[in-house]
């Protein structure tokens, strides 16, 4: 699963939900910015950008929780897995958003590099509104 060794251990962050969780508000910011602008160009990284901000801020509810960022316990970039993850640990999680979650896990894993398009099939509107919401609900898990 991790190739340096290093990169593997625990760090100062793993158990840091405060800074997972300030890092989700400033990527969220970005993605945010990047949608409500009128150039549908900019869409693309923001969408990439909001999918990283959903990982940062399920990161820091999952720390909240008890677990830890390390590939032992809570590892990778799928964000419903994340989400079902929290949704084990925490009961009032709305299963609704695994779901969701799973509209930005695509772009992730094809709008990062030039390749043929299977799942994503465009942006506009609807994805700045998803994103908006699904921070909105995640943000009660992060700030603890």
């Amino acid at each position: 699963m991790c190739k340096v060794k290093s990169r593997c251990l625990p760090d100062k962050y793993s158990k840091d939900a405060k800074t997972w969780h300030m890092s989700a508000e400033i990527t969220y910011a970005g993605a945010y910015t990047l949608f409500h602008t009128k150039n549908p160009f900019l869409w693309f990284p923001a969408a990439i950008l909001g999918h990283q901000a959903l990982e940062m801020y399920l990161k820091a509810a999952l720390i909240r929780q008890g677990h830890t960022v390390a590939p032992q316990d809570v590892w990778g970039h799928d964000l419903p897995k994340l989400a079902e993850q929290l949704a084990a640990s925490v009961t009032t999680f709305p299963l609704e958003m695994i779901e969701e979650l799973r509209v930005f896990n695509n772009y992730f894993d094809e709008l990062r590099y030039p390749k043929e398009l299977d799942n994503v099939e465009g942006l506009g509107e609807f994805e700045a509104v998803l994103l908006d919401k699904l921070v909105n609900k995640l943000k009660a898990y992060a700030e603890g």
